[in-house]
């Protein structure tokens, strides 16, 4: 009998102590391409076709109702990532205006700087964590960058951001210390508004509390939004696609020796990454029609989980070797980043820094080991990563 997907939801980051869901996802896309969870009421599709055409169809896939299972209902602000179209256009287009790829490509030396930095103390020791000490700091401190938040403030963000996503097993509630770490980060940015409203400070926050497009401004609540959004958004996927990255390079030195080797590698292995351990599993919708799928019928109202994670190894769209790691695969259209209305914004971003990283780990520390004894999965619902992830430098 298949295992209810009920792992693959709320423990993506227990291989170790329940069923792969790697091997729930294959068993879905073949037996049961749109499941019914009779517990938690939501369905599931699993096949690329499937969810690809999810993200790009609002409707009758809408994001209004929430993007994660646990917070379907309760949308606290008006972020762009739980609008649908025409709303979530004019956000987009607002804030388009102030974050552009040429201000993406501008920070590249920035990030270079930053992740040098940590990997100074990293090298000095000689042996650390890989996310305490380098991939869990350095984009937060980017993220702020982007935002201009001050530098002595970027530590405790970065605290309250990671509770944020932090999730109980067994339970459909959000736990006090996410929403404390929720309360925290609002109630920062909030009280730093009214110095963004009057123009004072730099970057993406004042941009965007001054920022007018054809008569239309965003309201205090809205820029809030976005604050929240880049600072979880742009600091968690990143943190975890780059300790990802190492993990699975560890795991394949043939390849990590190419890497370091050969730098024109590493774009095509951040995509390989993405594609193979994306750290977003799934993305939540919320049907607006009745929809038959595969001799199914979902009726308007219900919950649909596309998960990413099984789309982005199905073997109709990326061959019969789609559950390997491969940094030279020829890049497909992977959905890590979602697709169409809710491509991530900050897509560019994420990449710009796993590059940055992936060169410059592999440029410095060619020859490391990672204790794959000792290493902690990040215990939250969609997102799959590292807690800790020990290593030891050995060149």
């Amino acid at each position: 009998m298949m295992a209810a997907p009920t792992d693959l939801v709320y423990n993506p980051y227990a291989f170790d102590v329940h069923e792969d869901p790697y091997e729930v996802y294959r068993r879905l896309r073949d037996e049961a391409p749109v499941y019914w969870n009779e517990d938690l009421e939501f369905w599931a599709l699993s096949r690329f076709e499937d969810v690809h055409n999810g993200f790009r169809d609002f409707v009758p896939y809408s994001s209004a109702n929430g993007i994660a299972l646990e917070a379907r209902g309760h949308v606290q602000f008006p972020m762009m990532i739980t609008l649908d179209p025409p709303e979530h256009t004019v956000m987009r287009k607002l804030v388009n205006r102030v974050f552009t790829p040429r201000q993406v490509a501008a920070l590249e030396g920035e990030t270079r700087r930053i992740v040098n930095g940590y990997l100074d103390r990293l090298i000095e020791a000689g042996e650390g964590d890989i996310v305490t000490d380098l991939t869990g700091p350095f984009p937060m401190d980017v993220i702020s960058a982007v935002l201009g938040v001050p530098e002595s403030d970027r530590a405790e963000l970065r605290v309250h951001a990671d509770s944020i996503l932090v999730r109980e097993d067994g339970s459909m509630e959000m736990p006090e210390e996410a929403l404390a770490g929720f309360a925290a980060l609002l109630g920062y940015f909030a009280d730093d508004l009214p110095g963004r409203r009057a123009g004072h400070g730099a970057g993406l926050v004042t941009d965007l509390a001054a920022i007018e497009v054809e008569g239309r401004r965003l309201t205090d609540d809205e820029v809030l939004g976005f604050c929240l959004l880049f600072i979880i958004a742009g600091h968690e996927t990143t943190t975890k696609m780059v300790a990802n990255a190492v993990e699975l390079l560890s795991r394949h030195p043939d390849q990590r020796a190419a890497i370091a080797a050969d730098p024109a590698l590493v774009p095509d292995g951040v995509e390989e990454v993405l594609r193979f351990h994306n750290s977003t599993q799934y993305m939540h919708r919320t049907l607006t029609v009745d929809t038959e799928l595969h001799g199914r019928t979902m009726r308007a109202g219900d919950s649909v989980l596309l998960l990413i994670g099984a789309a982005n190894r199905d073997e109709r769209e990326f061959g019969a070797d789609a559950d390997q790691f491969d940094i030279r695969r020829t890049p497909g259209r992977h959905i890590a980043f979602g697709y169409g209305p809710h491509f991530c914004l900050g897509a560019g971003l994420a990449r710009m820094e796993g590059r940055v990283a992936l060169e410059e780990i592999h440029r410095r520390i060619p020859d490391y080991e990672v204790d794959h004894e000792r290493k902690v999965r990040f215990h939250s619902g969609n997102v799959t990563g590292w807690t800790h992830l020990p290593i030891e430098i050995r060149a």
